[in-house]
This record gives C-alpha cells, sequence and structure tokens, in this order.
C-alpha cells in the first residue's frame, strides 16, 4: 500500500479527535502502532511520533512492553504536595474524604469568568481530606453540570476517597492537568472550625482549575489548610 503524506502532527489531532469523540474510551487501550500505521498508510515511526505527542499532552499513556492506553487522568493526590504530611523519604500518606454537602446552585459570577462555564447549575460539595482522623485540608468544589450528573446519584458517604478517578469511572471525564494557584489568609471562622483551628490562624489557599481531555475546565476546586505546615520544592537548572 502506498504510504500517504500525513504527517505526525496531523495524525495527532486525528488521534485525538478519537479520543474527545469517545471513540476511544477513557482507560482503555488504543489499537496497535501497527494497525493504525496500516490503516492511515503511514510508516509506523510516523504513528509513534503522533503517539508520543499525545502521551506529552497526558491524552494517551504509553505502557512500556504493552499497549497504549487513553489516560484516565491524574489520581487526585497532588494538592498533597503543599503540605508536610508524609516523614522524610517516605511514601505520601493517601488521606481519607469525607463529603459534607452535595447540592445543585446557581454558578458564581467569579467562578464563571474564571472557568468560561456556560452552565446554568453548578454542583457544590463541601469536602474534608483526613489523615488519620486528622482534618488537613478544608475544601469546596464546583463541577459543571450536565457533565457531572451522575454524581447527583450519591450520597455524602458514597464518594471515594480520591475524586478525579471517581470522575472519569462515573461520568467519563479525566482531568489530564490542573493549575494552581497559592496565597496566603488568616482563617476565616468557618474554615477554622472545619480544620479545629481557631479563628484567625494562618491558612494557605489552594485555588485550582482542573482540565479534561480537551483541554476545557472541570473543576474548580478551592481548598485550605494549615500554614504552619505549608512547603514549596523547586528544581531549577
Amino acid at each position: 500500500m502506498t504510504k500517504t503524506t500525513l504527517g505526525y502532527q496531523s495524525l495527532a489531532a486525528i488521534l485525538r479527535a478519537k479520543v474527545v469523540s469517545g471513540e476511544w474510551r477513557i482507560g482503555k487501550a488504543i489499537p496497535s502502532e501497527a494497525s493504525l500505521a496500516k490503516k492511515f498508510s503511514v510508516a509506523v515511526g510516523t504513528i509513534r511520533q503522533a503517539i508520543a505527542e499525545l502521551a506529552e499532552d497526558g491524552v494517551l499513556i504509553k505502557h512500556h512492553g504493552k499497549s497504549t492506553a487513553v489516560s484516565s487522568g491524574l489520581n487526585g493526590q497532588s494538592m498533597l504536595r503543599f503540605f508536610r504530611y508524609q516523614l522524610e523519604g517516605q511514601k505520601q500518606i493517601l488521606p481519607q474524604a469525607k463529603v459534607l454537602d452535595i447540592k445543585q446552585v446557581t454558578p458564581d459570577r467569579d467562578i464563571v469568568k474564571l472557568t468560561g462555564w456556560k452552565s446554568k447549575s453548578l454542583l457544590k460539595i463541601h469536602r474534608i481530606r483526613l489523615i488519620n482522623g486528622q482534618p488537613l485540608l478544608y475544601e469546596i468544589i464546583y463541577l459543571p453540570l450536565p457533565q457531572f450528573k451522575k454524581l447527583m446519584q450519591f450520597k455524602s458517604k458514597d464518594f471515594d476517597d480520591l475524586f478525579y478517578p471517581m470522575y472519569a469511572k462515573v461520568c467519563e471525564i479525566a482531568v489530564i492537568k490542573a493549575k494552581d494557584q497559592v496565597s496566603f489568609e488568616l482563617m476565616k471562622k468557618t474554615d477554622a472550625k472545619m480544620l479545629s483551628m481557631k479563628e484567625g490562624h494562618p491558612g494557605v489557599r489552594v485555588t485550582r482549575i482542573a482540565f479534561d481531555l480537551t483541554g476545557k475546565p472541570v473543576e474548580y476546586r478551592s481548598s485550605i489548610g494549615d500554614a504552619m505546615e505549608f512547603r514549596y520544592a523547586a528544581e531549577v537548572h
């Protein structure tokens, strides 16, 4: 079969469209490089370049020695990188989560401005994250409807500790990247009470916008924790 003149970037766009359309499902393996090369009449090396580009963007996951799959997204633990809730040299502790309340609300003007959401209503979730029963983070999470309407059938006690895998499993929405902004403040009464602290205690707030496989915002989150436990690490070259 005669090879086509499709470049790897054009192929990457075609493969990305298969993910966006749902033809290639979240967490599922995609066809082999050889079969894709045959289908599009290109060299296997060109397919590999296209897949590598999507893997770099977080859309696909390459498993060494195995098949390539559509990403299921982040695991949801990354927020804790800002806090010293693990011992030096030890594996990150997996926090528990307690959902306090979940309800449908009218979109907040400031959140709409930040996310560009056109939804007429949002899902608002109040949650505390704990380790060994000790509250560490108090969070307010907003999700656009109707994309996340399937979560409305769950009771507070039925939510998983990690939300992002749950988004993928229940709503077929994979969060592949997030942008965080950190600020410091004195805790207000409600925040302090949720974290078993005194009003006015130094707090650190992390606001996050999370994005799906198409690059669209799918979550707005505001988390507050103890500023005395805040950490920042960066490697500069």
